[in-house]
C-alpha cells in the first residue's frame, strides 16, 4: 500500500504540474458539442455509459460517487480521432480536415481508498472541437479559416459509501482551455489565440438497489471560466466561454456474465451565450455583446446504452450505442464553419483483457456517423451546411493494487 501511495502522489503531481504549466491537450472534434461520447476507454466501448457503472478511475469525470467502488487503481490511455468535417457553402464543399484529420487525446485516472468506505481520486480528460481548412480556402469571406478549442478538465474527487450499498461523491472540477481562431480577421473580427482558467463542482450518487440493479445520478455546475479578452469582440458576453452545466441519471443491471447499462444526460448549451446565442443572421447585437452572435447550439439530451459480456475470466467484450438530438440549428450554419459539430450518432465496441497481477489492457472503437445540417436561414446562414463524421479508437492500461 505504501508503494501505491507513493506512486499515486507522483502521478497526481505530474498531472497537477501539467495543468498549472498550461501544457495543451491536443484535443479537437468532440462528438457532442465540445464533449466526447464518453470518458474512460471501458465506458467509450459501451456507448459512454458510466453513471451507474463505474469501471475505472476515469469515472470521477462523470460521477464522482463511482470512485468509492473502483478500488485502488491507475488508468492511463489515449484516444486517436480521424475526422471528416467541414461545410458546404453555396454548394461548394470545403473540407475542415484538409490539413489535419488525426488528433490524439490523452486521459489519466488514479484512485486511492482512504479506508474501506471512502476514496480520493483524480480524473483528467480532454474536451474540444475544431477545424483546419486549407490555406487556399475562402468560405463566405473567411480566408483560410480554422479553429481549435482545447480543454483539459481535471476532477479531484472524494467519495464515501454512506451505507453498504449507497455512496455519494463530490468533485472539484479544474479547467484550462485554449482557443485558436484563424480567418475571422478577413471579415473584421479578432483572430489569434487566448486561454482561460476556471472551475466548477460535480456531485454524484450511486446505489445498489438490489444485488443486480444499480442507480446512478450526477450533476455538474457550469464551469465558470475567466474571460478571453483577445476575443472580447467576437465571443458573446465579452469573451466569456464557460463550460456548460450537465445532469443525468443511469441504470445498470448485472446477471451472470452479462451487464446492461443505460444513461440519459442533459447538456445545457444555451446557458453559455457564446454557444447558444443565434448566429450571424439572427443575432440582435454586435459581436462580443451579450446578445451578439453565437453558434446557435441547442440544449442536448444524450441517450447511451451498452452491454458487456465476460467471455472468460480474463476477457470482457463490450458494445454500445449513443445518440442525441441535433446540436446545430439549420438557421445558424455560417459560424458552424469553425465548429461543424453536426454528428450525434455513435456505434461502439470494446474489450478488456486482464494480464494478471492487477494489470489489464482495454480498447474501444466508435464510429460517429456522418451528419450534415442543411442551411435554411438568412444571409450566409442560408447557404452554410456544416457536416462531420469520425472514427474514434482508444487504448488504455489499467493497474489495480
Amino acid at each position: 500500500m505504501g508503494a501505491f501511495i507513493s506512486g499515486k502522489r507522483r502521478v497526481s503531481g505530474i498531472a497537477t504540474t501539467l495543468f498549472l504549466a498550461g501544457v495543451p491537450y491536443h484535443v479537437a472534434q468532440a462528438t457532442q458539442g465540445t464533449f466526447p461520447h464518453g470518458y474512460g476507454v471501458k465506458s467509450e466501448g459501451m456507448g459512454g455509459v458510466v453513471l451507474a457503472l463505474p469501471q475505472d478511475a476515469l469515472a470521477g469525470a462523470s460521477n464522482p460517487a463511482g470512485m468509492a467502488w473502483v478500488g485502488d487503481r491507475l488508468d492511463v490511455g489515449a484516444a486517436f480521432l480521424k475526422v471528416d468535417n467541414g461545410v458546404e457553402f453555396a454548394g461548394k464543399k470545403n473540407s475542415g480536415s484538409a490539413d489535419n484529420d488525426l488528433y490524439i487525446i490523452p486521459q489519466l485516472g488514479v484512485n486511492h481508498m482512504l479506508d474501506e468506505v471512502s476514496s480520493v481520486g483524480l480524473s483528467v480528460v480532454g474536451n474540444g472541437v475544431g477545424t483546419d481548412y486549407s490555406r487556399e480556402s475562402n468560405v463566405g469571406g473567411l480566408k483560410s479559416p480554422g479553429s481549435t478549442l482545447q480543454q483539459m478538465v481535471a476532477t479531484l474527487s472524494y467519495a464515501r459509501k454512506i451505507t453498504e450499498r449507497h455512496s455519494l461523491g463530490l468533485g472539484l472540477v479544474l479547467i484550462r482551455q485554449q482557443l485558436d481562431i484563424d480567418g475571422t480577421s478577413s471579415i473584421g473580427l479578432p483572430e489569434g489565440r487566448d486561454e482561460s482558467y476556471g472551475g466548477g463542482l460535480r456531485v454524484g450518487y450511486l446505489g445498489q438497489l438490489t444485488d443486480e440493479l444499480s442507480l446512478g445520478a450526477s450533476y455538474a455546475t457550469r464551469g465558470y471560466m475567466s474571460k478571453m479578452k483577445h476575443f472580447d469582440k467576437l465571443l458573446a458576453e465579452g469573451g466569456d466561454l464557460d463550460m456548460p452545466s450537465t445532469y443525468g441519471v443511469g441504470l445498470s443491471y448485472k446477471r451472470g456474465d452479462w451487464t446492461w447499462a443505460a444513461d440519459v444526460q442533459k447538456i445545457l448549451w444555451s446557458d453559455v451565450k457564446a454557444y447558444g446565442n443565434p448566429g450571424v443572421s439572427r443575432a440582435t447585437g454586435a459581436p462580443g455583446d451579450s446578445d451578439g452572435p453565437g453558434f446557435g447550439w441547442r440544449d442536448q439530451t444524450v441517450y447511451r446504452v451498452g452491454v458487456a459480456y465476460d467471455a472468460t475470466r480474463d476477457l470482457t467484450l463490450r458494445l454500445g450505442y449513443n445518440d442525441a438530438n441535433q446540436l446545430l440549428d439549420s438557421r445558424d450554419g455560417y459560424l458552424g464553419t469553425l465548429a461543424p459539430a453536426a454528428n450525434h450518432r455513435h456505434a461502439t465496441l470494446g474489450a478488456t483483457y486482464r494480464l494478471g497481477s492487477g494489470n489489464e489492457v482495454s480498447f474501444a472503437y466508435a464510429r460517429s456517423f456522418m451528419d450534415k445540417v442543411e442551411g435554411n436561414g438568412q444571409g450566409p446562414d442560408a447557404v452554410s451546411s456544416p457536416y462531420m463524421g469520425q472514427h474514434w479508437f482508444s487504448l488504455s492500461y489499467g493497474l489495480t493494487f
